[in-house]
């Protein structure tokens, strides 16, 4: 779900609100037919509600990436440490053994550390994205309840808000 569909779902709940016919002997009050906008609210919340799933399987897609390069790098350590061992029978060969081994962990957990700090820089700018987007959408939805329920000034859009 792209952030434009829920922009668009609040789009027709302006021109829903737009469109309405004003009330007998009433130029300020405005009839609104509350099943329609029932509708396009239920649509925005299912749109909210799918940007939420997404960002869920972003979060468990980074911890697959954490715990992958986890275990690879466990894998690496099991192995420099066999070969390791497998050289310790000769003094000189044993040295260079363990210094290669050293270099394959360090190696292995800076290559972990690298993959976790990018998934989670991810995940914080998909978060960050979310937030900033949710926040919009709240203040705007606000923003046009409170107009409604004065009544006597008219509905600010989303692109008269974001030109203020």
């Amino acid at each position: 779900m792209a952030k434009s569909d829920i922009f668009e779902y609040v789009g027709e709940l302006e021109e829903e609100i737009e469109a309405s016919r004003y009330a007998k002997l009433s130029k300020t009050n405005k009839v609104i037919d509350e099943k329609i906008v029932m509708e396009i609210i239920g649509d925005i919340k299912n749109a909210l509600h799918e940007e939420l799933d997404a960002s869920v399987k972003i979060m468990a897609e980074r911890d697959q990436i954490i715990n992958a390069a986890e275990t690879q790098a466990a894998e690496i350590l099991k192995k420099a440490r066999r070969d390791a061992e497998a050289m310790a029978k000769k003094e000189e060969v044993y040295k260079l053994a363990y210094a290669k081994a050293n270099s394959l962990l360090e190696t292995s957990r800076q290559n972990a550390q690298t993959i976790r700090k990018r998934a989670n820089q991810y995940a914080e700018e998909v978060f960050d994205d979310l937030e900033k987007y949710y926040k919009e959408s709240i203040e705007l939805i606000q923003l046009n309840k409170s107009r409604l329920y004065k009544k006597s000034e008219p509905v600010i859009t989303a692109k008269e808000k974001s030109e203020a």
